[in-house]
């Protein structure tokens, strides 16, 4: 069992991703629009529906639900075509490639909190590959903001690498034990 902990929580951060972006989506910002019928989720994974154009709800003074399709990578860096006609492909394929890495290191790790933060690497980046194969960008939708400020839009995904990314430099800086 401890062998399929980082894949099983992986798997989770995948589809805790998909299922915030199908009720951001569907459920909030198309009853917001007033557009095309809600699916179910499994409708929406199977047969990607139409993207929606910009919409934004107003949760609190710093908070933001808005509607913004990302066709770069992180926080929108490399996007609007910086890569030329197959930057999609080539966004797919990179993401393979690096969360294949990521997936080989976290099944060789025996450290728990390394193999705690690369899952959440590996599935935050299997999250955006999912809206990238289906949509050719990535949905994101957080605005967090402080007056006119605002930190760029973001997802569950993003959140997870962010913080799997964050957990591997703490652990290697100051917990890891040398081994050299």
């Amino acid at each position: 069992m401890a062998r399929l902990f980082g894949p099983l929580l992986a798997i989770g951060i995948l589809l805790l991703d998909q299922i915030t972006k199908y009720l951001v989506t569907e459920i909030l910002f198309r009853s917001a629009l007033n557009v095309g019928a809600t699916e179910s989720f499994v409708g929406w994974i199977l047969n990607p529906p139409e993207r929606l154009g910009p919409v934004t709800l107003v949760l609190s003074p710093f908070l933001n639900l808005t509607m913004v399709w990302n066709s770069g990578i992180s926080f929108g860096a490399l996007g609007g075509g910086m890569l030329g006609d197959y930057s999609n492909l080539i966004l797919i394929v990179g993401t393979l490639v690096i969360a294949a890495g990521f997936a080989l290191w976290m099944m060789r790790s025996i450290r728990v909190v390394e193999i705690i933060a690369l899952a959440m690497i590996v599935g935050g980046a299997l999250g955006n590959l999912t809206d990238r194969v289906r949509f050719g960008a990535v949905i994101d939708f957080l605005d967090f903001y402080w007056e006119n400020a605002h930190f760029p839009a973001f997802n569950v995904a993003d959140a997870s690498i962010s913080i799997g990314v964050a957990l591997l430099l703490i652990h290697g800086l100051f917990f890891a034990k040398d081994t050299g």
